[in-house]
């Protein structure tokens, strides 16, 4: 690492800030302070025995046992674990360190007071010193619990027969037919002959090209693509068609499209979420990440063991290694409630969340709902998850934050080992930064006056009510000066740093929880991984996490699940439905597969090419099935409602993205650039949005002018009118032209573009998104600003690029439809046009000042009639 970050690390660590970095070794090494505590010795025990455990029972249990009063404070002092966890201000003993055992300040009465009323004696005071340092020796166990499974080995080894824990093999193909062009087809093809089922006509030549662009890129195509295809359909339909497939995967929007997908089931978003919705300004980088690793054609394996252990892989240069350090990120960007006060409360709800969202994306189980009990459908008993949740309990999760009355559980960053700065934090100069220190200091201590004001007696109740919310008010000044201090270094450079995770210090295995509850531990479980799915007995090392471990054994080709998962991951987005329609339930309770063989040979196929995302897309995309009609007919549709055997393509409701982008590539103004950074970057780690309606950022209003308004004012007055309205609207609502991957996802404040149709919730795990038609996304395309402003430009666009009314009508429908209009939508489309062009130059009052106006104005109703309408919104 360069001495540049090795000075970031000295100077956050003697400036005392709470958001500081941790300055990683190597790639492939672990942190120096791994070793595991020595055994006690037999003195040590014995000292323990005579000199602290009584004063611990007279003194402490009574508020810090399971069988005292309660467990105050998280803290309880009746079992080593329990002392060495500690409570809400952090481990009560670290063995061998007075300074970090807060027990040690707390009987001093310190900072804490333990006793609260009388201070220990002097020698008592003096037998804890030489306890903590001799190592605390402790021989109590949590608890004398050993909790009984109901899943026995027999039920395990029984379990492993299911479908989908059995490894997948390549099934037989079918005889050729001469429907069939592809392995694919021949397999779909012997459910067609099973059920009695005959499959739909191939789409035409524009309905599939524009399936293959919104699928592939999530883009219409341009009038030009859309010419160059169809004279190359018309010379040879294979040709064009897999020439097509090829140059759409080599665009760079491919990785935009598809890196999107899955950053749905990461639950990616640049906010913590729940009670206060910090914002994560770094979480862009891993989104990034996982944008170049789909461009790239990353071998699915790699990429999967790069976000659960790639800082533990080994990396050939800075570059890489920071690579793999950023993939990480994935462990670190799920919701967290930082306004816990119990930290270990706060870890345990931590490490549920790694242990679910990584058995349910890359394994399609659900491990988590063994948590409290054993599970209910699949053989994982309850061991296994504690198995599992050792690993992720033994590795330090790090997503920034400063402390903070609302953020109680900050952690530290890492500081990636290349010069790659967020373009969005600017430098500072040695006076700036000396005025932020002072201003934040000043903050601090006008917001302690205000806390402690807040708590005396009040005249009224608007009195307290006015001094929390002015302490609520400077406390996020002072965040807000902390996050900007801590964005750069001594100097007043942006530093470059990164969510992600780092093998803990210390390595322990974790303790089955009774029902889930931190406070009643039962026998610890050696780390491994789920039975079921791995039929050899693992033994992890005591110096390492095992994520490196859990990463290979998921990414082996004899793995059941990890290559079933994506394949049928890749047919959802492509064909419209999973062939598992639950895709993150392959256990017991899902539905399983509609077609068993097809789904094997698909996984088998998918190892077989290296684990290439592109090479299964491209054959799927390649197959007949995919390009079917999506015409409806009744006799197919009386036969099979629910096309669980594919016989006609699905009609699909495109995804928020693709709405506002494809309007933005009507109109000529997307930005197809890639923005840098993120626009929560200039919060910091601030708050985005308090749950509740306290302190909340403004809200894009509902409702908004009516189309009589439109004919009144004229489009030009109407934006301007909409703007004015809209002064109140959040920044993640600012009007911009890039795709909309790159726009600033806060959990609990979503863009209006993305939320209205049904963005994936970024809190959760999302396989499949909800697909709605409500009365709320009529009213946007009705009214909001950004609607308006696309058919304004796109009516622009049509007067510059073509004549006559006619052929802009031709134009407008090539852009928004990616078709030619039939005859009598062109005659429909001239009605149209010369109506509005009459009401609005009829209309006095509306600005329009001549002929020309009045053409941009109905030109303009009519493109926004063509975005809002039903074949816009959806591909067949």
């Amino acid at each position: 690492m360069n001495g540049k970050c090795e000075n970031f690390g000295r100077w956050w660590c003697s400036a005392g800030i709470l958001l500081s970095c941790v300055l990683v070794g190597s790639p492939a090494t672990a942190t120096a302070d791994e070793e595991q505590q020595p055994k006690p010795t037999e003195e040590g025990l014995r000292f323990f025995e005579a000199k602290i455990r009584p004063v611990l029972v007279e003194h402490c249990y009574r508020c810090h046992s399971a069988d005292g009063s309660g467990i105050r404070g998280g803290l309880a002092v009746d079992s080593r674990d329990a002392l060495l966890a500690g409570g809400e201000s952090g481990p009560a003993i670290v063995p061998g360190d007075l300074e970090q055992s807060l027990l040690w300040n707390a009987i001093n009465h310190q900072d804490l007071n333990m006793p609260p009323k009388q201070k220990l004696p002097e020698a008592v005071i003096a037998d804890f010193r030489t306890w903590i340092e001799m190592g605390a020796p402790d021989p109590r166990a949590s608890t004398g619990v050993v909790l009984k499974s109901r899943v026995g080995p027999e039920d395990i080894e029984k379990g492993r027969e299911f479908w989908a824990f059995r490894k997948p093999v390549r099934p037989s193909i079918p005889a050729e037919t001469e429907w069939a062009r592809t392995n694919i087809d021949r397999l779909v093809s012997a459910k067609y002959q099973e059920q009695n089922l005959a499959p739909n006509p191939d789409a035409d030549a524009h309905t599939l090209l524009r399936r293959l662009s919104i699928d592939l890129v999530g883009l219409p195509p341009s009038p030009q693509a859309i010419d160059r295809f169809v004279k190359s359909w018309e010379l040879n339909r294979e040709d064009a068609i897999a020439s097509e497939i090829d140059r759409l995967l080599d665009t760079p929007q491919f990785g935009e499209r598809w890196g999107r997908h899955w950053l749905d089931v990461a639950r990616y978003a640049e906010s913590a979420g729940k009670e206060v919705d910090l914002s994560f300004p770094h979480a862009w980088r891993y989104r990034d990440y996982v944008i170049e690793s789909f461009n790239q054609d990353k071998p699915y394996d790699e990429f999967v063991r790069e976000q659960i252990a790639g800082d533990l892989l080994p990396a050939k240069d800075d570059a890489e290694w920071a690579e793999h350090l950023i993939a990480t990120g994935f462990l670190a960007l799920g919701p967290k409630a930082l306004i816990e006060q119990n930290p270990r409360q706060f870890q345990a709800d931590l490490i549920d969340e790694q242990v679910d969202v990584t058995t349910r994306v890359f394994m399609g189980v659900s491990v988590a709902c063994a948590r409290c009990h054993d599970h209910k459908f699949d053989p994982i008993p309850q061991t296994d998850y504690y198995a599992v949740a050792g690993i992720f309990q033994s590795t330090a999760t790090l997503y920034g934050g400063a402390r903070t009355q609302r953020n109680r559980q900050p952690s530290n960053l890492i500081i990636l080992p290349t010069d790659d700065p967020d373009p969005n934090v600017k430098s500072l100069s040695r006076e700036e930064l000396a005025e932020m220190r002072r201003r934040r200091d000043e903050l601090e201590r006008e917001a302690l006056e205000a806390r402690r004001a807040a708590r005396q007696p009040q005249k009224t109740d608007g009195d307290q009510r006015r001094n929390f919310a002015n302490q609520f008010l400077l406390e996020q000044q002072a965040t807000q000066l902390t996050n900007q201090i801590n964005s750069v270094d001594d100097n007043g450079e942006p530093i470059t740093a990164c969510m992600g995770v780092q093998d803990a210090a210390q390595i322990r295995n974790a303790r089955v929880l009774v029902r889930g509850e931190i406070d009643q531990p039962a026998q610890e479980v050696k780390r491994g991984f789920v039975q079921v799915l791995s039929s050899e007995n693992v033994e992890l090392s005591s110096k390492t996490s095992g994520r490196l471990e859990l990463s290979r054994w998921m990414t082996s080709p004899d793995h059941p699940l990890t290559a079933r998962v994506m394949v049928n991951r890749i047919w959802q987005h492509l064909i419209g439905d999973a062939i598992v329609r639950e895709t993150e339930n392959f256990g017991a309770s899902g539905p399983g597969p509609t077609h068993a063989e097809l789904l094997d040979y698909l996984a088998v196929r998918f190892v077989e090419s290296g684990w290439s995302v592109k090479a299964m897309i491209r054959e799927i995309a390649s197959s007949r099935v995919y390009q079917l009609s999506s015409a409806y007919d009744v006799e197919r549709f009386e036969k099979d409602p629910d096309n669980l055997y594919h016989a006609r393509g699905n009609t699909r409701r495109l995804d928020a993205e693709v709405i506002r982008d494809g309007m933005l590539a009507a109109s000529g103004q997307i930005d197809l650039k890639r923005p840098r950074g993120s626009m929560i970057s200039g919060f910091g780690s601030g708050m985005i949005r308090e749950t509740g309606p306290a302190m909340a950022l403004p809200q894009t209003p509902p409702g908004g002018p009516d189309r009589g308004e439109v004919r009144r004012q004229g489009v030009q007055n109407l934006i301007a009118a909409a703007r004015a309205r809209q002064s109140g609207t959040s920044f993640l609502d600012t009007t911009v032209y890039y795709r909309s991957v790159y726009l600033p996802i806060a959990r609990n404040s979503l863009p209006r573009a993305l939320e209205v149709f049904d963005f994936a919730e970024p809190s959760m795990v999302i396989g499949e998104r909800e697909s709605s038609n409500t009365p709320g996304q009529a009213l946007y395309m009705l009214n909001n600003v950004f609607v308006l402003e696309q058919s304004d430009a796109l009516a622009r666009r049509l007067l510059k690029e073509a004549e006559t009314p006619t052929d802009r009508i031709r134009l407008a429908f090539q852009l928004v439809y990616n078709r030619p209009p039939t005859e009598d939508e062109v005659k429909v489309s001239q009605q149209f046009l010369r109506g509005a062009m009459a009401a609005v130059g009829d209309t006095r009052g509306s600005g329009v000042r001549d002929r020309n106006e009045q053409a941009f104005a109905g030109l303009s109703q009519f493109c926004q009639s063509l975005f809002a309408s039903a074949e816009y919104r959806y591909a067949n």
